[in-house]
């Protein structure tokens, strides 16, 4: 360990002693032996901060899109294909996006209802032509447009 950080980590309290260790560790190329070490519990600071980064990724997946957007269904195209206004300041925004009827893979949100949607569920996704759509995770439920 590096001088300079072995006296810092003298005069800190034992918490962030063990915070900056772990540090110095992943900076020294030690990064399998901290990974271990967090997941057999011998790291309590590092294994709780793994625990919350796994909390906040899985709330955003899970978020319901319709809190910043506005979505508006223009028209339907066919028996399996809508035509989608959205329109979000902090992700996106597209006029006349097509989306797909489809069964849901995965749990989620309604966009438009905030409903609970689970695998097997039947709901529009927006069409993939690019992966990087802001809105490629959202789904609508069927049940929720009108006929």
């Amino acid at each position: 360990m590096p001088e300079a950080l072995v006296a810092e980590r003298r005069t800190l309290p034992p918490r962030a002693a063990r915070g900056a260790e772990v540090i110095a560790n992943l900076t020294l190329g030690a990064v399998w032996t901290h990974v271990i070490d967090a997941l057999q519990g011998g790291n309590d600071m590092a294994h709780r901060a793994a625990l919350e980064a796994l909390k906040r990724m899985r709330g955003r997946e899970t978020q319901p899109f319709a809190d910043h957007a506005r979505i508006e269904v223009l028209e339907r195209l066919s028996s399996r294909t809508i035509a989608i206004l959205w329109q979000d300041a902090t992700r996106c925004r597209y006029a006349d996006q097509v989306w797909v009827r489809c069964q849901a893979r995965k749990i989620g949100r309604c966009a438009l209802t905030g409903a609970g949607i689970v695998r097997g569920d039947i709901v529009y996704k927006p069409q993939r032509r690019n992966a990087s759509l802001g809105n490629a995770r959202a789904m609508i439920l069927a049940s929720a447009l009108p006929d």
